[in-house]
């Protein structure tokens, strides 16, 4: 099966000979993540240390401020009284603080990478190297701000299965 991304001669290179350099190493936070913009053909490698950085996760719906008012309204609660509540409970100032880190998200849009989606991806990487497989990360960035990032794996299959353009 095809994937349905296009990459450059540059970039199949980039992908085995990053690969073949993994093999037999130990797990670290040096392992390579590439990111790759599909709109200008871009391919970015970057350490795991390094990828937060990069390609920073929402992480403002884990605020335990809105944890709690969301379970407030799925409980039936009005959205009065929950806001009550939490200010009771968390303060006035760090409520609406996480309520306005939340909407700045929304507004910029961060393509669904949430720090649950990095933490899988920092779980998952290690554990697949720590069964001494090869799987590098790929995050295919979303073109528009509500398209996802796609995380792919690069395997010595996903190589061969690459359609190359230019």
């Amino acid at each position: 099966m095809k994937r349905p991304y296009k990459f450059l001669h540059k970039h199949l290179k980039e992908f085995s000979d990053t690969f073949e350099s993994l093999r037999g190493n130990k797990w670290s936070l040096n392992f390579p993540v590439f990111i790759f913009d599909r709109d200008w053909f871009r391919l970015k490698k970057v350490k795991l240390q390094d990828l937060a950085k990069e390609l920073k996760p929402d992480n403002s719906q884990e605020a335990p401020e809105l944890i709690q008012y969301e379970q407030l309204l799925k409980e039936g609660r009005d959205h009065i009284f929950a806001i009550q509540e939490c200010w009771n409970e968390f303060g006035i100032e760090d409520f609406h603080r996480s309520l306005r880190k939340s909407s700045e998200w929304r507004s910029k849009g961060n393509n669904g990478w949430t720090f649950k989606k990095y933490a899988e991806l920092l779980i998952g990487y290690r554990n697949i190297i720590e069964k001494k497989e090869i799987l590098i990360p790929l995050i295919i960035l979303g073109r528009t701000p509500k398209e996802n990032h796609q995380l792919e794996w690069i395997s010595e299959e996903f190589i061969s299965e690459l359609t190359i353009t230019g």
